[in-house]
């Protein structure tokens, strides 16, 4: 597996125009400011040369990312709320890099990130795991126990900021991982690779164990079922559906065995409270919101919970972009539904449309409770996949 990161196989198998892909695939597993910073220069340097231009003129519909995030930015300014400005030319950075993806995305070029993907994905368990074994020290405990610690600093988040962020992230390379084993044609032919990827599932689990990220479990099941689903692979549906179920049944007789149980009351209190500030600011602020972190600039003038959002996707965008704001962007994303929903129609790649609904359902679980897809890795990595429809372009 080490050759996908040899520079003479990049050079040999993908065009300039990839790589340049391929490295911003790699800034996924840098801190987010890195990644934010990798991901606007080379937003940058493809607008100079011309490329972010040409892929506007060639995906339908994207005049309205330019309205949306321009309409975010001025809104954002009128409320001086100078975070959400800065976050709206983020968000243009990536949608812009989005739309060049789709432009240079082909089948090899997506087999090889998702490759990518999951080697780097143990990498970042393997770092994890340091930041663990850190925590258990600060404890003064010098083996290692499995204990899930309540406190959000005692929780650990590889390279990506927050348990939570990183919680997301693992349900990302389960999805990926599992994607890839339903490509193999003959199991038995390959029961190594086979292997290999049940290995990283399980790393990747015992991690989101240690990431005591609760809302990640429900969303994860709910993906990963759909994912088969959608694939029709009936059995294993059956069986991963049994598995959850017997979960749930131990979790109802053992409560005091479910994750950060003695704080769940105290939690919901909170976030009852986040959204409760988040209603109120959007009932005086229906039509246009006041940007992104909308929360963050508004929660001192409700005595609310000190927070970056509103941990909720049903709340938040509403509270930051208004109706307005979010029926200005819905033009472009009915089109990709649309591409979407062809390539179900032809029967092309059910695997890959199983990946991106999965992917799209595990958010939308997920952020009943919260909103970590508003973030530099998980919604760049989230467009990614949602976008790699245009493999088919032609078809399409």
């Amino acid at each position: 597996m080490w050759l996908i990161f040899g520079i003479d196989y990049l050079k040999e198998h993908f065009t300039h125009n990839q790589r340049y892909i391929i490295v911003a695939i790699l800034s996924m597993f840098l801190p987010f400011y890195m990644c934010a910073t990798v991901l606007i220069f080379l937003t940058i340097r493809l607008l100079l040369k011309g490329e972010i231009q040409d892929a506007y003129r060639k995906t339908a519909k994207s005049q309205y990312i330019l309205y949306f995030c321009g309409l975010s930015f001025v809104v954002s300014l009128f409320y001086q709320n100078y975070y959400g400005a800065g976050c709206s030319l983020g968000i243009l950075a990536i949608l812009s890099f989005v739309l060049y993806y789709r432009q240079h995305i082909t089948g090899e070029l997506f087999e090889f990130i998702m490759n990518c993907i999951i080697v780097l994905s143990v990498f970042a368990a393997l770092y994890g795991l340091i930041e663990y074994i850190g925590i258990l020290n600060k404890f003064d405990i010098d083996q290692l126990e499995i204990i899930i610690f309540n406190r959000s600093q005692d929780r650990i988040n590889s390279v990506f900021f927050n348990a939570n962020y990183y919680a997301m992230m693992i349900e990302f390379f389960v999805c990926i991982t599992f994607y890839k084993i339903l490509k193999i044609k003959d199991i038995k032919v390959n029961y190594k690779k086979f292997c290999y990827y049940l290995a990283v599932i399980a790393i990747n689990l015992f991690m989101l164990l240690l990431t005591a990220c609760r809302t990640a479990w429900p969303a994860l099941a709910a993906g990963v079922l759909v994912i088969l689903i959608i694939d029709k692979q009936y059995k294993a549906c059956l069986a991963i559906m049994a598995g959850v179920i017997l979960a749930c049944v131990y979790f109802v007789f053992n409560p005091s065995k479910f994750p950060r149980v003695d704080n769940i009351i105290a939690y919901f209190g909170t976030r009852q409270g986040i959204w409760d500030v988040a209603i109120a600011n959007i009932k005086t602020h229906p039509l246009f919101g006041e940007g992104p972190m909308t929360y963050w600039h508004i929660y001192k003038a409700y005595n609310g919970h000190p927070t970056e959002h509103a941990h909720s996707i049903y709340l938040d965008p509403l509270l930051c972009f208004g109706i307005i704001g979010i029926l200005t962007i819905l033009p472009f994303i009915i089109e990709n539904i649309k591409r979407l929903y062809r390539l179900w129609k032809t029967q092309i790649d059910k695997t890959l449309v199983a990946l991106i609904i999965s992917f799209t359902v595990m958010i939308f679980v997920h952020g009943m409770l919260d909103y970590t897809i508003f973030f530099v890795q998980t919604g760049f990595l989230y467009l990614l996949i949602a976008s790699s429809f245009d493999i088919y372009k032609e078809s399409l």
